[in-house]
């Protein structure tokens, strides 16, 4: 699905999604969790305002920005611990 994405310059000068847009709705990146390169795309794993996260695929040769997935806000990491006087 093709998206608008607003960037800033991020690592190396290369814009980074900073804003982008599903239909009318308007959302924030607050977070880039993620980011790599593969065969011509970029890719960026970024946590939007409303605290779902989502991967945008970006083409620089064509400039054309894709939502390639949803899904909700990551886990937190739970640590697990040993309670002493049990047995």
């Amino acid at each position: 699905m093709k998206i608008c994405v607003y960037g800033c310059p991020g690592r190396g000068g290369e814009s980074e999604p900073h804003v982008f847009y599903l239909g009318a709705r308007r959302l924030p990146v607050i977070a880039i969790l993620d980011r790599w390169r593969d065969t011509g795309n970029r890719y960026f794993e970024v946590q939007a305002e409303d605290g779902r996260c989502f991967l945008l695929r970006h083409c620089p040769s064509s400039d054309h920005w894709e939502l390639a997935g949803v899904y909700r806000a990551p886990r937190r990491r739970l640590t697990v611990g040993v309670i002493q006087g049990r047995t």
